[in-house]
């Protein structure tokens, strides 16, 4: 399993357990933990896409997002 994978997963169990926080946590607790939840997810999952990534996957992924664009 690549680097890339990994970090997708990591960032999509963040997204859910945020949407479950918006969901079954009351307001204004539920939104504002979902949003902490959602902006850790996507940091730890650049964090360890940073740790694990080689050299060659690290470039595709740069290459992946300049082909993408804004």
């Amino acid at each position: 399993m690549g680097a890339q994978t990994i970090r997708f997963l990591i960032q999509l169990a963040f997204a859910f357990l945020a949407l479950a926080a918006v969901v079954f946590v009351p307001a204004p607790y539920g939104p504002t933990l979902g949003f902490l939840l959602l902006v850790f997810g996507l940091w730890l999952g650049r964090r360890v896409f940073q740790k694990i990534a080689t050299l060659d996957e690290v470039k595709a992924d740069l290459r992946q997002r300049a082909d993408d664009g804004p």
